[in-house]
């Protein structure tokens, strides 16, 4: 029962371990278990340390070979991948770090006391970080051979892998990531900022760690958004050397992408905007989430400027490719004027009279020649005069 209020007596936690299903053979195991529990040996058990218990509890369970053997699904999925789950570790302080990577014996590592100097930041993951090529080329002085390489080494692929869910776990003075590969993901970029001695996240809690592991994936973004950036420039460069043959679909591809790197920042944002709005960050920690929130805004902005750009190019691609219809209809319909008198006289002097006095001259065929070229020549006069040619 209760002894006190927020404490719970060895009875009273032995019967809610029972309710909960989970029964100790006999008095000695309990006893031994409650002494590892109850931290101060205050004989009673505090709510925190209720909590504690039934992490560890749950935990040796998921290490448990009978429970493992009830997950057949479970255990068939994992043993069926080909590459195998890697866990690493970072155990660090404002004067000292220490990294296991991998960690082999993950049975021994979650059991084992953590030290009382360092934060753990512990990854399990399989990921793929995205790849950028630079490009610092003026694209108004590129040939177009040169652009087509460029676009082609800008393909998306290229410049972004699918991305994977990543998975935060914040506790006091550890912090756990689960992704979803282990091919070049944020632990390098993290492993660097923690290694330097005089780094803010070795002198700051986990949370100021959460808000590095979320600048580092929105500095991930920023450089793709610039990308698709250039890549609308160097299109935009293509169309002007040939719209005739420039395919559109390069531009409605480019802007496919773009929404989908926007897509991606708005979960993000949400995270964000809900860390921000918590009670657990505050003070510097909260300025600078603040600060990757903006970050991320600006972003988003990019990508929005980006879709205009994409509607604009659109639009200036059916002005071109219409105004090069008119200037079509416009030069049929000068050649028809021009010709038009011709046509009349050719209608007159073919009909079949039996008697039409100009068509017995002996020099009539060349005097009809001469007359035609000279209304031709008055009409583009006229033409001139009225600055329609």
């Amino acid at each position: 029962g209760l002894v006190e209020e927020g404490m719970l007596s060895y009875e009273g936690f032995r019967c809610g371990l029972e309710a909960m299903g989970i029964n100790c053979d006999s008095d000695e195991q309990f006893q031994a278990f409650v002494d590892e529990v109850d931290e101060d040996k205050s004989s009673n058990i505090s709510f925190d340390e209720f909590l504690c218990a039934i992490q560890e509890i749950k935990l040796a369970q998921l290490f448990n070979d009978s429970f493992i053997r009830a997950m057949p699904q479970l255990s068939a999925s994992v043993n069926s991948r080909s590459s195998s789950v890697t866990l690493s570790a970072i155990e660090y302080s404002p004067d000292r770090i220490r990294s296991v990577n991998p960690i082999n014996q993950v049975k021994s590592f979650i059991y084992s006391t953590k030290p009382s100097w360092a934060t753990t930041y512990q990854n399990m993951y399989r990921a793929s970080q995205f790849v950028l090529p630079e490009d610092d080329s003026p694209f108004d002085v590129m040939t177009q051979a040169d652009l087509e390489s460029r676009l082609s080494q800008l393909d998306i692929g290229n410049v972004m892998t699918p991305p994977e869910q990543l998975s935060l776990f914040v506790m006091e003075g550890v912090l756990i990531s689960v992704q979803a590969s282990g091919e070049n993901t944020l632990w390098p970029a993290l492993k660097k900022r923690l290694h330097v001695s005089y780094s803010k996240v070795r002198q700051h809690s986990t949370a100021f760690l959460v808000y590095t592991i979320l600048d580092a994936c929105v500095d991930e973004l920023w450089p793709i958004s610039q990308t698709f950036g250039a890549k609308l420039l160097m299109l935009e460069c293509l169309m002007s050397m040939d719209t005739r043959y420039f395919d559109l679909g390069r531009i409605a591809a480019c802007e496919k992408q773009v929404k989908g790197l926007q897509m991606h920042c708005k979960p993000m944002r949400e995270v964000i905007s809900k860390l921000v709005t918590s009670d657990d960050y505050q003070g510097e920690t909260l300025q600078y989430l603040a600060d990757v929130q903006e970050h991320l805004t600006t972003i988003e902005e990019e990508c929005e400027h980006h879709l205009d750009r994409c509607r604009s190019l659109v639009e200036e691609f059916n002005n071109d490719r219409a105004s090069q219809q008119n200037d079509v209809s416009y030069i049929l319909a000068l050649i028809a004027a021009i010709f038009l008198p011709a046509q009349f006289l050719t209608g007159v002097y073919g009909m079949n009279f039996p008697y039409i006095p100009e068509t017995t001259y002996y020099n009539a065929y060349f005097v009809w020649w001469a007359v035609m070229i000279i209304v031709a020549g008055l009409i583009v006069l006229f033409f001139k005069y009225k600055r329609w040619l």
